[in-house]
C-alpha cells in the first residue's frame, strides 16, 4: 500500500465544517450532562463549596462561563480578530443560585449557536491567544479544550474527587 502526504487537502473546508459540528455537539453534551446534575441537586448542594474545594454550583457556573468565553474567543480568532480577554473565572463561594446557573446555560447555548452560524469556512489558524494552562492556542485548540474541560470536572464530581482543571 502506498500513501501520499498532502499539506493542503482539497477537502479541508468540508473537514473543518464537520469537525466544528462534532466539537459543538460534544460541548452541548457536556453542558447537558452538567445541567442534569444541577437539576437533581438540592439548593444546599449547589451553594456548598469553598474557594479551594468547589461545590457543584461553583463548578457549574465556572464551566458555563468558560464555555461561553471560549466560544467567543474561538470565533474571534477564526475571523482573525483579537481574542479579547482570557483567564480563569472562579466563582465566589455562595454566589451561585439555580436561577444564575440557568441564565449562564442559556448564554452559553446562545454563544455556541453564534459560533456555529458565524464560523468562517476558511478560519484563520495562525491567530492565537494564551490559554492559562495550555499556552498559545488557535481557534481549534480553544474549541477542543471545552469538551475536555467539561469531562474533567464532571468525571471528578462523579468520582467524588476535586478537579484540578
Amino acid at each position: 500500500m502506498t500513501f501520499r502526504l498532502v499539506n493542503e487537502p482539497g477537502d479541508r473546508p468540508a473537514f473543518q465544517a464537520e469537525a466544528l459540528r462534532v466539537i459543538a455537539a460534544r460541548i452541548a453534551e457536556g453542558r447537558d450532562r452538567l445541567l442534569a446534575k444541577v437539576a437533581t441537586a438540592s439548593d444546599e448542594q449547589l451553594a456548598s463549596g469553598t474557594d479551594d474545594d468547589w461545590g457543584l454550583g461553583q463548578i457549574a457556573a465556572h464551566l458555563l462561563v468558560v464555555e461561553r468565553g471560549i466560544s467567543g474567543i474561538a470565533l474571534r480568532l477564526a475571523k482573525g480578530e483579537p481574542a479579547g480577554e482570557t483567564g480563569q473565572p472562579r466563582p465566589a463561594v455562595g454566589s451561585v443560585t439555580r436561577e444564575k446557573i440557568s441564565e449562564l446555560a442559556d448564554r452559553a447555548k446562545d454563544r455556541l449557536a453564534k459560533l456555529l452560524a458565524e464560523f468562517p469556512a476558511h478560519p484563520d489558524i495562525s491567530a492565537t491567544a494564551r490559554q492559562p494552562y495550555y499556552g498559545d492556542l488557535n481557534c481549534w485548540g480553544w474549541l477542543l479544550a471545552v469538551p475536555i474541560h467539561y469531562a474533567a470536572h464532571l468525571d471528578a464530581v462523579e468520582r467524588g474527587k476535586k478537579s484540578t482543571m
